[in-house]
């Protein structure tokens, strides 16, 4: 043994070395590498459904027809016989004006008509024995027209005292109150106001913009005319799911209008449980184009960054790849896939942020559910 090891600096030196030499050769021994678990990720299968396309507008409901009721004949309104702002049916009473003045004219003119008719046949009579003259027959032919005139009117008159409603509608309030004269005017007297709401319009715009590029992509001259009274249209008011109201274009303006530059537009929509009103806002929703078959995903599954829109698809052995979509339409949530997924494929919904393409994934299965029928 060397000398120099029975000194405590050398035996020092000699434990050191072999602790390093020993750290260095259990370094050398492998260990195992620690595989990542796959990423959890929700995939689904597109919806392969008919769609058509259609645009959204804003809408105002406007009845059918407005009519104003007035007082057609003089005298003092004695009876109102509805409730401010109820639904009232055709024919059924609302006003009443003082009736006795005009009963007395018709049996008035009842008298006389009858007088006359009495005498048109006594003169005829005696016409046939030369008894008198055809003056005279003339004479009374001409007082028994006006005495069946003078009836008439005295009738129709009478008839007048009674405001009825011209058809089934909602009434507005009554302006004038029971006592109140109701003078002569050539115009009549105002009463109240009256609203057919079943069915009932809802009118939307459409902007030059969006007029130009529909007529050029839908639109041709045999088809222009057709599209009224046959293009579906589907109302929302606030606060409703989906559009539930349905109705078909009935009217589009001629001319766009110089001041909003768009075109006017009507619908006609069934009203059977008078939930439109008057007055009221809503989202219209107008149908166009033909029925075609579409496959359809939830828009959150699509990005899109300088190279374009796109989506994760998963194959068989779950690995996914990066696939470029090209968009269509836009239905609600729902997107519609025109190039780069088959409606047999399965894309990524959820998780896609942390995967990349040929990464084996964990999928865990869902559904997409598909448009509501309307």
């Amino acid at each position: 043994m060397s000398p120099f090891l029975h000194t405590p600096l050398m035996r020092t030196a000699a434990i050191t070395l072999a602790l390093l030499t020993g750290f260095a050769l259990s370094g050398c021994e492998k260990k195992p590498v620690a595989t990542a678990a796959p990423i959890k990720v929700t995939v689904a299968k597109p919806v392969a459904q008919e769609v058509r396309s259609y645009e959204i507008f804003d809408g105002v409901i406007s009845p059918l027809l407005t009519v104003n009721l007035e007082a057609r004949v003089p005298g003092y309104l004695s009876k109102i016989a509805f409730e401010d702002g109820a639904f009232v049916k055709k024919d059924q009473l609302l006003f009443v004006i003082e009736q006795d003045q005009y009963i007395q004219q018709v049996n008035l003119t009842q008298a006389i008509y009858n007088e006359a008719k009495i005498e048109l046949a006594r003169q005829r009579a005696l016409l046939k024995d030369n008894a008198t003259s055809q003056a005279s027959v003339d004479k009374a032919l001409s007082a028994f027209l006006q005495s069946d005139a003078n009836l008439k009117l005295a009738q129709l008159n009478l008839t007048y005292t009674e405001v009825k409603a011209p058809f089934d509608g909602l009434m507005g309030r009554h302006l004038i109150d029971v006592g109140n004269y109701l003078g002569s005017s050539p115009s009549g007297v105002k009463l109240a106001t009256i609203q057919k709401i079943n069915p009932i319009y809802v009118y939307f715009y459409i902007n030059e913009r969006d007029l130009l590029k529909y007529q050029k992509r839908y639109v041709n001259e045999e088809n222009r005319k057709s599209l009224v009274n046959t293009l579906p249209v589907y109302v929302q008011l606030q606060g409703e799911k989906g559009y539930p109201h349905k109705g078909t274009l009935d009217f589009a303006a001629n001319l766009l209008s110089t001041s909003t530059g768009s075109l006017q537009l009507r619908a006609d929509i069934p009203n059977d449980k008078l939930e439109l009103l008057p007055g009221l806002y809503g989202k219209v929703l107008a149908e166009y184009g033909e029925k075609r078959q579409a496959v359809l995903i939830p828009g959150r599954a699509v990005q899109t960054d300088q190279q374009g829109d796109y989506i994760f698809v998963m194959d068989d052995n779950k690995k996914v790849e990066r696939r470029a979509v090209k968009l269509g339409h836009r239905f609600d949530s729902l997107v519609e896939i025109v190039q780069g997924l088959k409606d047999s494929e399965t894309f990524v919904l959820n998780g896609f942020i942390n995967v990349s393409s040929g990464q084996t994934v964990n999928p865990e299965t869902t559904t997409v559910a598909p448009l509501p029928a309307r």
